[in-house]
């Protein structure tokens, strides 16, 4: 038994030898075939003779290579050019990074056939007529200015009203109501007695006597001027006093503006105080739209630019308007800014309260360019704005005052220059719609002042002065100028302008240098009233692209530019606001440059594969490039 099972264990161990011999070689040789590359080098690092210095050399040399710029895909082992573009070729080592210009982000070559998959599309940088348009809303409301406040300045009865509903139109001088007042009926005597009194005064009358009858009456006229009695309405005194020798019992109060009564607090048979306002009368021939500017558009608006309005109630009209104002502030709740926009309402279609949406065309300039403000002279007859007219009879206004003053010292030498000079400075507003038939008659009145006949000049001066004061009154004077007043001569029965100050009569001279008062002043103009006739300016060119070329990250604004065929460089473009489908170029890209236009996502999907530089990163000055 122990024989037999000694006999069964040798076998056991033999087969199990014989076993682990067959997995040691299977194991040994799987070793091998796994490591035979690294037993391969070693096995020639260990039998590799020693290189000689020239081998070195020649082995070194082999590591630099020389390439296009332009056109990765050139390569050469020699210095020399590109055959395509014949540029020099740079040299760098194998597997170095190519080189890219400062402003060029990233360069992606594509084959022909993938340019054709793709549809890529170019268009050059080129110069154009940019205008951007802008957008608001708002509501139409009373133009303050043309809002008239009928306020009592004298207390009295209103006997008879002219006016007597609210919503009446009326004109400018048309009477509103009649008012009886003991206090207007006796200043009128006193005015009408110190009047009769200074015509009455004989040449040889006493200096003492002259000047207490033209104290008096200048003392009686400012009273009547200061209650609000016009000029028309004292030379109806005059003319009533002079032919029936009646002074008139009732003032008739006239309105200043024309337009729509749109308040009346008055009935016939009431009286007023000093303060009440009987009526109030706008005028709606001119309307005001409280529009809101966005904060980003806020830069785009000016002064006096030019605005297309509609409404809902005339969808298929436009409506002209320009703006007058901004507000100094941004309203904190809606991030817009209040700008004021003057509509013209001639034919009274546009109602106040309705809605309305304004479009302010910005003319696109050049950054060295000015302001985008829009011409007030364009080619053809000028269009001259309220500031532009008020300084120009600002500058015509300067010889006829001296003029005057001449006359007021019984002087007659220059005086006809003076006033030929008058009319050659008021020829750049000349044919102005508004003063165009009072300019013709001061021209016409101007040249029959020909010789040095002090009498003839003052006789001529009464139609000068009439015309120039009709000219005063439409453009007015600048803000900036002294004020310069209507002056009334009881005796002449004539007016004259002059500055502010003690009475200085042309028509008498030293005689009665004191005779007459002021009865009015000549409007004032604000630097900055809006035009009354507003053409687009026409803007100049600038280098623009068109919208699909660019790609906006939210950090900067891409591009794609084909340097060479099939080669695109991504750069960073500073581009100003979208006007219409176009960008303009501030910098960045030159003028004639080509920049892709459709499949610039694709490029840049290409660029976006390589993970060390995309166009989200921040510009680097030598990005890798890419190679397709």
């Amino acid at each position: 038994m122990n024989g037999q099972f000694r006999r069964q264990a040798s076998a056991v161990l033999r087969i199990l030898f014989a076993r682990l011999r067959f997995l040691s070689v299977f194991l040994i040789v799987g070793f091998i075939v796994g490591y035979w590359d690294d037993i391969k080098n070693h096995y020639d690092k260990w039998t590799r003779p020693p290189l000689a210095p020239d081998a070195l050399a020649e082995a070194a040399k082999s590591d630099v290579e020389y390439y296009c710029a332009m056109d990765t895909n050139i390569r050469r082992s020699e210095p020399g050019n590109c055959p395509i573009c014949s540029m020099p070729l740079v040299k760098r080592k194998k597997g170095q990074q190519m080189q890219l210009p400062d402003d060029v982000l990233a360069r992606v070559q594509l084959s022909p056939q993938r340019i054709s998959l793709a549809g890529i599309q170019t268009t050059a940088v080129e110069p154009r007529h940019l205008v951007r348009q802008i957008h608001a809303v708002g509501i139409l409301d009373y133009n303050e200015t043309k809002v008239a406040q009928l306020s009592a300045r004298v207390p009295g009865r209103a006997d008879t009203l002219y006016l007597q509903y609210a919503g009446q139109a009326v004109k400018q001088g048309d009477p509103t109501y009649s008012l009886y007042s003991p206090e207007v009926y006796t200043a009128q005597r006193e005015y009408l007695t110190a009047r009769k009194r200074v015509n009455d005064l004989t040449p040889d009358a006493p200096p003492d006597a002259r000047g207490d009858a033209t104290a008096v009456y200048n003392a009686s006229l400012q009273k009547l001027v200061l209650w609000g009695i016009s000029r028309e309405q004292l030379n109806s005194v005059d003319k009533e006093y002079d032919q029936t020798g009646k002074i008139p019992t009732h003032l008739v109060v006239t309105s200043p503006i024309p337009g729509i009564v749109i308040r009346k607090d008055l009935f016939e048979g009431g009286y007023v105080q000093v303060g009440d306002k009987p009526y109030t009368i706008a005028d709606l021939g001119t309307l005001w739209l409280k529009a809101k500017i966005y904060e980003q558009d806020v830069p785009l608006v000016r002064i006096g630019q030019p605005v297309d309005v509609t409404v809902e109630a005339f969808p298929n009209e436009v409506f002209k308007g320009a703006v007058t104002f901004r507000a100094f502030q941004i309203d904190p709740q809606t991030r817009t800014l209040d700008a004021r926009i003057e509509v013209k309402n001639a034919d009274l279609r546009l109602i106040p309260g309705m809605f309305a949406d304004a479009a302010i065309r910005v003319p696109i300039v050049a950054a060295d360019a000015p302001a985008t403000m829009p011409s007030t002279q364009p080619a053809g007859t000028p269009a001259l704005s309220p500031i532009d007219k008020a300084k120009a009879f600002q500058a015509a206004l300067a010889p006829y005052l001296e003029a005057q003053t001449l006359l007021s010292q019984d002087k007659a030498v220059n005086v006809s220059t003076l006033l030929h000079e008058t009319v050659a400075k008021l020829q750049p507003i000349a044919t102005d719609a508004d003063i165009q038939q009072a300019c013709k008659r001061l021209t016409d009145s101007v040249h029959q002042t020909v010789g040095q006949d002090l009498a003839a000049l003052r006789k001529t001066f009464k139609d000068v002065s009439s015309a120039v004061i009709e000219i005063g009154k439409s453009t007015g004077l600048p803000a900036s100028n002294p004020v310069v007043e209507v002056f009334h001569c009881p005796m002449a029965k004539a007016n004259w302008l002059q500055k502010s100050g003690a009475t200085a009569n042309p028509f008498y001279g030293s005689s009665m240098l004191e005779c007459g008062g002021a009865i009015e002043k000549l409007p004032r103009i604000e630097p900055n009233a809006a035009p009354t006739t507003r053409p687009a300016p026409a803007a100049g060119k600038v280098l623009a692209i068109p919208r699909s070329a660019v790609i906006d990250t939210g950090r900067h604004k891409i591009v794609y530019v084909e340097s060479s065929p099939g080669v695109y460089d991504m750069r960073a473009a500073k581009l100003g606001a979208l006007a219409g489908d176009y960008y303009p170029v501030a910098a960045g890209l030159e003028e004639g440059e080509r920049v892709v236009t459709v499949g610039a996502f694709l490029i840049d999907a290409e660029n976006r594969l390589n993970p060390t530089q995309t166009a989200d990163a921040p510009p680097a000055p030598n990005p890798p490039a890419h190679q397709h």
